[in-house]
């Protein structure tokens, strides 16, 4: 009785064949998994790698447009400063102008000779076609 019986034996054969072959189905697949995770675990490095020397090179022309930002900023406030100085000025200006109206007009009036005073110059007597009446 040290031996199974003949019909038994090559159903368990089948088997443990069957078995076989999925053991290494599976350790086919296995591999195929490792070779997949070796590729994404080089490839996470190279993108970090290159994520890396993008932010290094993004960095510095970050920081410069900030600086130009806050240039421009700078900027327009010096020029609303200028603009409301210029506006400051051209108010002093129309006012200086205004007040300096009526005495240019006084001088005016002051500058005109006076009619029918009688008073005549010499040059006017001694003139060709002066006014003769001097």
């Amino acid at each position: 009785m040290g031996q199974p019986p003949a019909a038994l034996t090559p159903r368990v054969f089948l088997q443990v064949e069957l078995k076989s072959q999925e053991a290494q189905s599976l350790q086919q697949q296995q591999n195929q998994y490792l070779g997949h995770l070796q590729q994404y675990v080089a490839t996470y490095q190279q993108l970090t790698s290159e994520k890396e020397r993008l932010h290094n090179q993004l960095l510095p022309q970050t920081q410069l447009v900030d600086w130009l930002q806050q240039q421009e900023a700078q900027s327009k406030a010096v020029a609303k400063m200028g603009c409301q100085e210029l506006r400051e000025t051209q108010e002093r200006l129309e006012a200086i102008s205004q007040q300096n109206q009526q005495p240019q007009a006084q001088l005016s009036l002051m500058a005109l000779p006076a009619e029918g005073t009688g008073d005549c110059s010499q040059e006017e007597e001694r003139a060709p076609g002066g006014r003769g009446n001097c």
